[in-house]
């Protein structure tokens, strides 16, 4: 069985699954979490990243903007109020706000609206909006200052699910993987470097990746992913690393809570 399908399987072992919608959010379906060397890292899904930017895209509905187009990974939203900024919201969870430009809205909702474009009505203001183009800096900014305060909350809980994400996909398949690489074939961690022969070689960077994460909650993730990987990979192979091996990487890291290795 592939060693990323079992740190998969335990990462997402008692997660609570995530409704994408645009509502207010769902205690009864909110994510649980999994407690890392005493602390919690709250592991996200895409339809939890979803979920969380639906909420951010109604509130800037009830203030009073409405999707304009959706293209390379951003969505613009602009105000029905033509003087007020845009929005331009970025799938990776970070906002921009500018000056409205000069757009065609004619009134209305129906598509025959647009007839109110045709001549002699071309560039009157029931076709031609230009209010971005004439309110001045300091009273744009207080309506950026508005759309800030009503997002904060919402933009910093989207960011926090992308970087959650990132980070489930970090645990569950980048690091397996690179684990797999190493021992398997030889291929030092980072993209140059001279292929690893021996054995020996091999364990003494994995261990050496062990022994250098950080002391954050995201390190000590990372340092679980890979002692499951000695423990079920090399401790099981006809290569085990030695007691001295071991007592070497407990040893060489800094972290005064870190799980270290069991020496038999």
């Amino acid at each position: 069985m592939p060693f990323s399908f079992l740190v998969s399987s335990a990462l997402f072992l008692g997660a609570g699954q995530a409704q994408a919608d645009t509502g207010a959010p769902d205690e009864e379906n909110a994510p649980t979490e999994a407690a890392v060397s005493g602390e919690e890292i709250i592991i996200y899904g895409e339809a939890e990243v979803l979920r969380r930017r639906g909420e951010v895209i109604q509130t800037l509905r009830h203030l009073g903007y409405k999707e304009a187009r959706r293209r390379n990974g951003r969505t613009v939203m602009v105000p029905k109020t033509p003087y007020k900024p845009s929005v331009v919201l970025d799938d990776d969870g970070w906002m921009q706000l500018k000056r409205s430009p000069i757009r065609i809205d004619p009134p209305g909702d129906s598509n025959w609206r647009y007839l109110w474009c045709l001549p002699p009505f071309t560039i009157t203001p029931a076709c031609i909006q230009v209010g971005g183009q004439v309110i001045g800096r300091r009273k744009l900014g207080h309506f950026k200052e508005d759309v800030v305060r009503a997002t904060r909350y919402g933009m910093h809980e989207w960011q926090d699910a992308v970087i959650a994400l990132a980070m489930d996909q970090r645990l569950g398949t980048e690091i397996p993987d690179m684990l797999d690489a190493t021992w398997t074939t030889g291929t030092p961690f980072g993209i140059e470097g001279p292929t690893l022969e021996s054995h020996e070689k091999r364990r003494a960077a994995i261990l050496r990746f062990w022994s250098s994460r950080s002391c954050l909650p995201e390190g000590a993730a990372v340092r679980d992913v890979v002692a499951t990987f000695v423990d079920a990979e090399i401790q099981m192979s006809n290569h085990p690393a030695s007691a001295e091996e071991l007592a070497a990487a407990n040893e060489a890291q800094r972290c005064d809570n870190a799980q270290l290795f069991t020496i038999e």
